[in-house]
């Protein structure tokens, strides 16, 4: 999915709430947050270089008996870099790509509604979309056994360095929802499980590097 098609469907989304019933069953806003945990793992010389922020709109349908489901469409700049060498020769990869993350969730608000702070619960399923925006390797050393001086960069084709796109995962959480006036103020822990790994990259001599399966992250919604 692209840039512009998530901003047709946020924008369809603002719109939906804007009739007669948002007071009352609807509350739009945004969610941010930071990870907890690593974009990816690998072996040695591997590192992640994601963005530490998550950002995004969120709309929440409020249902009877405390209940309610949740959609996000969260955006994350994420990445990896690798460094190996043999020989003489070093070789440093750069990966770079957007990540789309769209949670439905279905929450359940505990007893609470006389404290300042209403305890909430949520479970569902998220569906993750990478766009890689830029790959690539540099080479250069002078091999040792040949002598060959190498100095040189490659883009690469980004297809082969993704495994499962579009990634599936289950969510669950915990947090607080704080009111002031219409304002809603929902700080929360969000631990995903995911099916598979975007990012898979392997290599000789016991060299990977693949997306995390476990994340977590500390999320904050403020919403009207």
């Amino acid at each position: 999915m692209g840039r512009e098609q998530v901003a047709v469907l946020v924008f369809s989304l603002l719109s939906f709430t804007s009739g007669p019933l948002q007071a009352e069953l609807l509350s739009v806003g945004v969610k941010g947050g930071v990870p907890l945990t690593d974009a990816v793992e690998g072996s040695l010389g591997n590192r992640s270089e994601a963005r530490r922020y998550t950002i995004g709109p969120v709309l929440e349908v409020r249902l009877p008996f405390s209940l309610g489901v949740e959609f996000n469409a969260l955006y994350k700049r994420t990445g990896y870099s690798t460094i190996d060498g043999a020989f003489g020769i070093t070789a440093i990869g750069q990966v770079r790509a957007n990540s789309w993350e769209f949670p439905l969730l279905l929450k359940y608000y505990l007893p609470g509604r006389l404290l300042p702070a209403r305890p909430l619960m949520e479970v569902g399923y998220v569906a993750r979309h990478l766009d890689v925006a830029k790959a690539t390797q540099s080479v250069f050393g002078r091999d040792t056994i040949s002598g060959t001086t190498i100095n040189q960069t490659t883009r690469l084709n980004p297809p082969f360095l993704l495994r499962d796109n579009p990634t599936h995962g289950v969510a669950v959480g915990g947090g607080l929802r704080f009111g002031a006036g219409r304002l809603r103020i929902a700080p929360e822990i969000r631990y995903t499980r995911w099916t598979g790994r975007g990012f898979n990259e392997q290599g000789s001599r016991g060299f990977f590097v693949q997306s995390v399966e476990n994340q977590a992250e500390f999320l904050v919604g403020l919403s009207f």
